[in-house]
């Protein structure tokens, strides 16, 4: 799976259609800007929905707007849920979020990486995948390398044994304002 920053569809080029654009619910500002966005995106989507950041920006939309633009836009097909350590934070979300909706966790920290098992215990049979945030995990390890080595290894080690691909960050674009009309 290609996942993609929204934001790079505004530089022009091309991506393989099969690309998913993820949206970062943070960065949206109110219900309208993200159903006006959605409208724009033709691919499918996964939606970020950042329950529990405590760095900015701090999200402004709450789950039942999520649930309301799940619920209009059919290209909707990911739910990532951010800041999972417990397999009953799936469990839960599994209630609310319909079926259609593949729920991806997104694991950040050494409590998540620990749990594992019992959270991936909670995904559906068919596609799984959880993502890895490797930067707030090093940030939850108290910047040690040496930790940090050893859990990014045991997250992959324990995904793999439970047959889940993990999503991880590849890349990065930078591009100047003017660049983005």
């Amino acid at each position: 799976m290609l996942i993609i920053s929204q934001h790079a569809r505004l530089l022009h080029i091309p991506f393989p259609d099969n690309a998913v654009f993820r949206v970062n619910v943070a960065w949206i500002k109110s219900k309208e800007e993200l159903f006006s966005l959605l409208k724009q995106i033709k691919n499918d989507v996964f939606l970020d929905f950042p329950e529990g950041r405590f760095k900015p920006p701090i999200p402004i939309l709450g789950l039942d707007d999520l649930l309301e633009a799940i619920n209009n836009f059919d290209n909707i097909r990911y739910f990532g849920v951010t800041n999972v350590t417990k397999a009953q934070q799936i469990a839960e979300m599994k209630k609310i979020i319909p079926k259609r909706v593949l729920l991806i966790p997104k694991v950040e920290s050494r409590e998540g990486i620990d749990n594992l098992e019992e959270i991936i215990s909670q995904l559906d049979k068919d596609e799984r995948f959880i993502m890895l945030d490797k930067e707030d995990l090093y940030t939850d390890l108290k910047d040690c390398k040496e930790l940090f080595g050893q859990y990014v290894q045991l997250a992959k080690d324990k995904s793999k044994r439970s047959n889940i691909g993990v999503l991880e960050l590849q890349g990065v674009i930078f591009a100047a304002n003017e660049d983005l009309k």
